[in-house]
């Protein structure tokens, strides 16, 4: 059986703000340290499970934050910027099942910890007028394929956001946020071994979590943060404008609006 794992490090557990996620920043070093003990228990759980491939996709910023030296010999790693799909580099038909470590919530929630939708250009996402994080944007392109995702971590409004969305999914929340910035959270060791304990219920309960899926056709709308970011995106064939600050695209194919999401949000990063 083959496993999906994609991790952020905004939902780690001892994350409490950017800080331990930028390289740039002292607390760096502790950020991808916890990251990479929170991903080595989700890959034991998976092996005790019963997965004999795990592909992790290294999903946080540039996408080189995992040091390959710490990571269970049993996994293969996928990290580097500009990949094609972003957070779900590498996706496909061949996976039985996939889950999500150290994620966040969508943009505006409250009490949640970082929250956003892939960056600070985006202040929302919505999906046919529904409002959509990165569990949802990501698991939708995971369903294109019937891969189900059966379980996440991060923190608690992330695990309220998931079980809202995905019926029978295991979420387990490794801390509690106290604004944006602060947070209250599990031991790391209690964090993973919580983790690991979830994974394995995953696994081994997935025929009962269905794959998540767009509706169709996907109307997708963004709303950004600056009305000069919306004049760009404005010039992405087939992309309208809708206010100051909106754009939406329309199609049948998930992944072409899962593409134009990406194409939106980096485009108006770039400004």
């Amino acid at each position: 059986m083959k496993l999906y794992v994609s991790i952020d490090i905004e939902g780690i557990a001892g994350v409490p703000s950017w800080e331990f996620g930028s390289r740039k920043q002292m607390d760096y070093p502790i950020g991808r340290e916890l990251m990479a003990g929170e991903l080595n228990a989700a890959i034991e759980g998976a092996l005790e499970a019963g997965m004999t491939e795990i592909v992790v996709n290294d999903s946080h910023g540039n996408m080189v934050n995992l040091n390959p030296m710490v990571i269970h010999r049993a996994a293969r790693l996928l990290q580097g910027e500009r990949k094609p799909w972003s957070m779900m580099e590498g996706m496909d038909q061949r996976y039985d099942a996939a889950i999500f470590i150290g994620y966040h919530a969508k943009a505006g929630t409250f009490m949640g910890s970082m929250c956003h939708t892939y960056c600070g250009a985006v202040s929302e996402a919505s999906m046919n007028g529904v409002p959509w994080g990165e569990v949802e944007i990501n698991g939708a392109f995971c369903g294109t394929y019937g891969t189900p995702v059966v379980m996440v971590s991060g923190d608690e409004a992330l695990a309220e956001e998931t079980r809202a969305f995905i019926p029978n999914i295991v979420a387990v929340p490794v801390k509690k946020a106290y604004g944006m910035r602060a947070t209250l959270s599990l031991h790391p060791e209690e964090a993973r071994a919580r983790i690991k304990a979830g994974v394995i219920e995953a696994i081994r309960n997935r025929e009962k979590i269905a794959p998540f899926t767009a509706p169709s056709p996907s109307v997708l709308e963004v709303r950004l943060r600056e009305p000069d970011m919306a004049d760009m995106c404005s010039r992405i064939p087939f992309v309208q404008r809708l206010d100051g600050l909106r754009v939406r695209f329309e199609h049948t194919d998930y992944r072409q609006v899962f593409k134009a999401f990406l194409l939106i949000m980096g485009l108006a990063s770039s400004v």
